[in-house]
């Protein structure tokens, strides 16, 4: 009888592990300094085997909520642990023994050199930041050695933070651990606070950057005990009632830019820190302002085929980018204070708005109407308002040069109808520069004079007998203000209207109506 064989194979397929960062935790000038006894604050270095170092990181960002080590004198955690649940982010790294192996100062005497650490919650070559807690004694947990200090057996700190590189261990060739070496500053370890201290800032007020209307907050704190007593300052003025650990800017404005720093001080400080005050690093708001129009796009009305610009400003904080649109969708590359439309078309009348953007936000324009119009053949020609006698004969000459012998060419005779009289030089083609003069022979009880200007020519056709209504418009402004100017008769099928109302005035667009 044949046996029946059952193979059963177990494929074991080993877990992808996330990639950490990976640190050498030693120093070499930074060095673990303490006081030299409970009473004598010199600081010597940690001797070897004296004590030891525990090291704490995050990814950079986190914000560290409280440190451990309080500023008045004790711990504001029980344990490790509770520090640890209250930062989030903040983590114990590992060695080969496991995470939160503290290090022995035995390297020499304020140096430690205790092996590679992985940060597990920081990505291998990643930024991660980190500080170290210190203690002298033999105990060989910082939750030992924070009863410890309690009790007054043996002396503790933690340090500043400071900001490092990282390790790719998964590298290929594999990533070097980075030395903490090269980052950490040194610490000091102490006793209780048997006399009043300052050992320095923990915590140093730092610029930022918030929007208009945000909050901005400035923090500062050391390791002092008792407590300190904080003044902030805003342009070396105190400010009234500013006299906590952080210093608040509700509702920022562009007026609250400036220097701002806290001032340290405590009459219970004895020894070398009595009557002493520290100032801390200064830190500037900078408050983004968002965008807002100064300037905004005119309505106007245009020839067909002639040019357009319409022009925008904006105020608030640069860099500040611009956008077209018309009729809501954007113009390919209308990016600046001024959008030009050539040979604009009846197609290209509508509404114009310009968006300006910056990092604090964005704002639209009212809307800018443009018209576009059919054309009217018209020219600017010198418009001679001349002044004498009634029914006096006035000789009119120009130069086209003034000189101490101007060369003055009569080119026209007029007798007056009226005491003033317009006369219009519609010579073809005009130089770039004509003067003129009026003169007349007989003694007037009315000296002759003339006064220049320029006044548009408009060229009317049609039938003889017909009529033709003149209707003139700002080129600026509201689309549809249409003015009656003049209602005219033709003498002949093509002729000449000029509006001599038009010097002095706004620019002006015409559009002739035949009346029925």
């Amino acid at each position: 009888m044949k046996k029946a064989l059952t193979l059963i194979v177990l494929i074991v397929t080993p877990a992808m592990a996330f990639a950490q960062g990976t640190v050498t935790l030693a120093n070499q000038t930074g060095l673990v300094r303490m006081w030299t006894s409970p009473s004598d604050p010199t600081l010597i270095n940690v001797p070897k085997g004296g004590g030891y170092v525990e090291l704490i990181a995050a990814p950079v960002g986190p914000a560290l909520v409280n440190p451990l080590f309080s500023v008045t004198g004790g711990f504001n955690y029980s344990s490790v642990a509770g520090f640890l649940a209250a930062n989030p982010g903040w983590a114990l790294p590992s060695n080969a023994s496991g995470p939160g192996t503290p290090g022995l100062i035995g390297a020499a005497a304020g140096i430690f050199n205790d092996g590679v650490y992985t940060i597990q919650n920081v990505a291998s070559g990643a930024y991660a930041e980190y500080f170290l807690i210190g203690w002298t004694g033999s105990a060989t947990t910082a939750d030992a050695a924070m009863a410890g200090w309690s009790a007054g057996q043996n002396q503790f700190c933690e340090s500043a933070i400071f900001t490092t590189l990282t390790g790719n261990p998964e590298s290929t060739p594999a990533g070097v651990p980075v030395n903490l070496k090269s980052t950490f500053g040194g610490m000091s370890i102490g006793p209780l606070c048997l006399d009043g201290y300052f050992w320095g800032f923990t915590i140093q007020p730092t610029s930022q950057t918030v929007l208009q209307g945000a909050t901005a907050t400035f923090y500062a704190g050391a390791n002092a005990c008792p407590a300190p007593n904080y003044q902030w300052y805003f342009n070396g003025v105190s400010i009234p009632g500013a006299w906590g650990s952080s210093f608040q800017i509700p509702n920022a404005q562009l007026t609250n830019a400036g220097t701002y720093w806290a001032v340290l001080s405590n009459a219970a400080w004895s020894g070398p820190f009595s009557g002493t005050v520290y100032v801390s690093a200064s830190a500037t708001p900078t408050v983004l302002e968002p965008p807002y129009i100064t300037q905004p796009p005119q309505d106007q009305t245009a020839y067909a085929t002639s040019t357009v610009h319409f022009r925008a400003n904006a105020g608030g904080s640069p860099p500040l980018a611009y956008q077209w649109l018309f009729n809501g969708s954007a113009i390919s590359g209308a990016g600046s204070t001024e959008l030009q439309l050539t040979n604009v078309s009846a197609t290209q009348a509508g509404a114009y708005t310009v968006v300006v953007t910056n990092v604090a936000g964005a704002v639209t324009s009212a809307p800018a109407m443009l018209s576009v119009i059919p054309s009217v053949e018209q020219r600017m020609v010198p418009a001679l308002a001349l002044v004498g006698q009634q029914g006096s004969l006035l000789h009119l000459d120009d130069a086209d040069a003034l000189s101490p012998s101007p060369g003055w060419v009569t080119f026209d005779n007029v007798t007056l109808t009226n005491s003033t009289q317009w006369y219009f030089d519609v010579s073809m083609p005009m130089p770039p520069q004509r003067f003129y003069r009026a003169w007349q022979t007989d003694e007037p009880s009315v000296h002759p004079s003339l006064d220049l200007r320029m006044a548009p020519a408009l060229t009317m056709t049609g039938p003889v007998g017909g009529t033709v209504r003149v209707d003139y418009i700002n080129q600026i402004g509201p689309t549809d203000a249409w003015l009656a100017l003049d209602t005219v008769t033709l003498a002949n099928t093509a002729q000449l209207y000029f509006d001599v109302s038009a010097p002095g005035q706004p620019p002006r667009l015409y559009r002739l109506v035949q009346v029925p």
